[in-house]
């Protein structure tokens, strides 16, 4: 798929786009979108209701399906991965939101929040935890490779499937 409209879904998926404006920008785009898309897909996101306020509930699933992911769950814990990995500045909140997941049982997450907790507004805890980095951004790089592998796999909120060896599962030596 077009890089452009990849990008500008994962944005509306994140919230980093208003309704609105996406409403406008596939009304603007409409024959590059639907060449993209295909026709039948295209008009399944053009016949939403964007007035109605829960339009982000039929939207999130068409855009989950074209971008290729099982859920929105699958796409919250990939993307979180993915901004800890790819995007510096977003290190410290992505592993907030790791730690969340974690606590909601995504347990595979465990060695990234193993030296982390709710302390880090305090300065000489961040600090700290900055030293951790590479450490942190390689175990993100190494559950990324498990999703793409098919190893790991979000079904459903709270539910994934783990096909890793012992030997790949790390987090498990920590906390037992």
């Amino acid at each position: 798929m077009n890089k452009e409209i990849n990008d500008y879904f994962i944005s509306v998926l994140r919230n980093q786009v208003r309704i609105q404006d996406f409403e406008y920008w596939i009304y603007n785009n409409d024959e590059f979108l639907e060449e993209t898309l295909g026709e039948q897909t295209y008009f399944k996101i053009i016949n939403l209701n964007y007035s109605s306020k829960f339009v982000i509930d039929e939207l999130e699933p068409l855009l989950i399906k074209i971008l290729d992911f099982r859920s929105i769950e699958d796409f919250k814990i990939r993307d979180l991965l993915n901004r800890m990995v790819f995007i510096e500045e977003d290190l410290i909140s992505s592993c907030r939101e790791i730690y969340r997941e974690y606590c909601n049982g995504y347990s595979f997450l465990k060695y990234i929040v193993y030296d982390y907790d709710f302390q880090l507004d305090i300065e000489s805890n961040r600090k700290e935890f900055e030293k951790d980095r590479k450490e942190y951004i390689e175990e993100g790089k190494r559950l990324l490779e498990f999703f793409n592998s098919g190893k790991l796999e979000i079904i459903g909120e709270q539910e994934y499937i783990d096909l890793r060896i012992e030997e790949e599962r790390i987090e498990e030596k920590y906390w037992t």
